[in-house]
């Protein structure tokens, strides 16, 4: 998670010449992290790959918000490759997994297990070059693209691999399927969405005329079809710049933490004579409280999406 402050705008906040760099960094790495988790939304501007549940409704509510910009929205998910081991005699077990990097074929052979060499999207930038890579394999394992066979062989293999799937959850691979003496089909959302706008201060995808993809339901139908995981959305949202009072928030708050570290750690409250009892933030300072509020994310999203 990107810091939300510099150590430079930091340490114009605690006010020394020298400041203790390891614990400031760590202090503006911690407490970014949570005013993060307390606004319940991201600040710096991020690039995402999401699926989502279609819900019914004209609007889709994506996770992060403001949208900057939206690379792609597509649906329907189809299989584009089919691999099979067919070698049952010897093996009594095979999987494959979509991993973030690539392809991950693993087999059972009389109680051992073995994990072929990764079939890594680097090295293997296509389905098709994956396909073929796989059929060199040997011990049993084959693969065939499916589908518009002629298209989809030049589709990117990177995209099998989806960073985030239903409701946040990260990681969002395709299972770890079984391969043995059947087909294990790994999908793809290859249809591009035509018919959508978006509020990019809220957040929102609309459908909308012109309405351009007759395989949702009906034209007249704009919304978003139910289903599981039926869209997927890339998108860069959040701020160019983290707004000024956030980074005000964050450097207070920063200060605040940084000065009570070099005093005693363990202090609860302190009564000094002559003034009134000091009470360490050790948690969120009123101040840092009141500017973040208005940055909160209130909204309540349907299963899934």
């Amino acid at each position: 998670m990107p810091d939300l402050i510099t150590q430079s705008v930091a340490e114009n906040y605690i006010s020394t010449s020298s400041p203790n760099t390891t614990l400031l960094d760590a202090l503006i790495s911690n407490i970014s992290q949570a005013i993060c988790r307390y606004c319940k939304r991201e600040f710096v501007s991020t690039a995402y790959d999401e699926l989502y549940n279609g819900n019914g409704g004209r609007r889709l509510h994506l996770r992060h918000y403001p949208i900057i910009t939206v690379q792609s929205v597509r649906y329907r998910p189809v299989t584009v490759i089919k691999i099979i081991n067919n070698d049952t005699n010897d093996n009594q077990q095979a999987r494959v997994q979509v991993t973030s990097t690539g392809i991950q074929l693993t087999r059972v052979a009389s109680g051992v297990a073995h994990s072929e060499s990764l079939v890594s999207y680097a090295s293997y930038a296509t389905l098709i070059a994956c396909v073929n890579q796989i059929n060199t394999i040997g011990n049993g394992w084959s693969a065939q693209i499916q589908g518009d066979s002629i298209d989809y062989s030049l589709w990117p293999s990177a995209d099998l691999w989806v960073a985030e799937g239903e409701v946040g959850i990260a990681g969002s691979g395709q299972g770890c399927l079984t391969a043995r003496g059947q087909n294990a089909e790994l999908k793809m959302h290859t249809y591009e969405l035509a018919g959508y706008q978006y509020d990019a201060r809220r957040g929102w995808l609309l459908r909308a005329i012109p309405y351009t993809d007759p395989e949702l339901l009906h034209p007249e139908d704009l919304i978003w079809s139910p289903g599981i995981n039926n869209f997927r959305v890339q998108y860069t949202a959040g701020f160019a710049t983290v707004p000024l009072d956030v980074q005000d928030a964050c450097a207070v708050w920063v200060a605040a933490r940084y000065w009570e570290a070099l005093r005693d750690p363990g202090l609860k409250q302190e009564s000094i004579p002559g003034s009134v009892s000091r009470t360490p933030f050790s948690t969120m300072p009123p101040y840092v409280q009141s500017i973040l509020a208005t940055y909160r994310d209130h909204k309540v999203l349907e299963f899934g999406g």
